[in-house]
């Protein structure tokens, strides 16, 4: 008797966590604009300032993601421009194949563009690591070797951070100065880190959601 009320308590437990995850989610979802409307989300285009920490010189950058893995991010700096495309498992900077690393940080950012999809779409793959101090902390894996990890405001139902590990390095992403879109809500400040030295400071000044002009980025060669 006593094992089976053990397994009963610990089946009770289970289902407590797995309920209070759906609840997170199903606010999160609600927050950002609803389900149904991000699911008609087939294309984002970003426009705005990267203000980087190891270099001189603001840039103008411009993003265009497009559903499932495809991103193209152009940075125009004052000595130069960098241009990033991620098409699925492939990915070239500046015209240049990348592997590793590079390559990883690149899917992880792809992922990162729309968050609040991504905990439905991988929902039967999150592992909730709980809650503490009203942040809740959710687990997102991308594939077998990349895992994202998401913590959520339990008040405000808002993503407030976004890390990605793959190869042993961890890649940072704070949000804040949420603003609504045509009823979506977006992050248009983020602040980046990698390995925990800050890496550069985003402001996004527009943000198109399947806009008519915007055009597929090219796919990596």
């Amino acid at each position: 008797m006593r094992k089976l009320a053990i397994l009963a308590a610990l089946l009770l437990a289970a289902t407590a966590r797995a309920q209070s995850l759906d609840d997170v989610v199903s606010k999160v979802m609600k927050e950002y604009g609803g389900q149904a409307a991000w699911q008609k989300v087939t294309s984002l285009r970003e426009s705005g300032t990267v203000v980087p920490m190891m270099r001189k010189g603001d840039g103008k950058t411009i993003r265009f993601w497009q559903k499932p893995d495809k991103l193209r991010v152009e940075i125009v700096y004052p000595t130069g421009t960098e241009l990033r495309v991620i098409d699925g498992d492939r990915g070239t900077r500046n015209g240049k194949e990348v592997a590793g690393d590079q390559l990883e940080s690149m899917k992880q950012q792809v992922a990162r563009l729309a968050l609040p999809l991504l905990l439905v779409e991988k929902r039967a793959s999150l592992h909730d690591l709980g809650t503490k101090d009203g942040v809740c902390t959710i687990e997102i894996p991308l594939s077998a070797s990349l895992m994202l990890t998401v913590t959520i405001d339990t008040k405000t139902s808002h993503i407030l951070r976004s890390t990605g590990k793959a190869s042993g390095l961890e890649f940072v992403v704070d949000y804040s100065d949420f603003r609504r879109v045509n009823g979506l809500l977006f992050p248009f400040a983020e602040a980046g880190m990698a390995q925990g030295m800050p890496t550069a400071n985003t402001k996004l000044d527009s943000i198109e959601i399947n806009a008519p002009s915007a055009q597929p980025p090219p796919a990596a060669k």
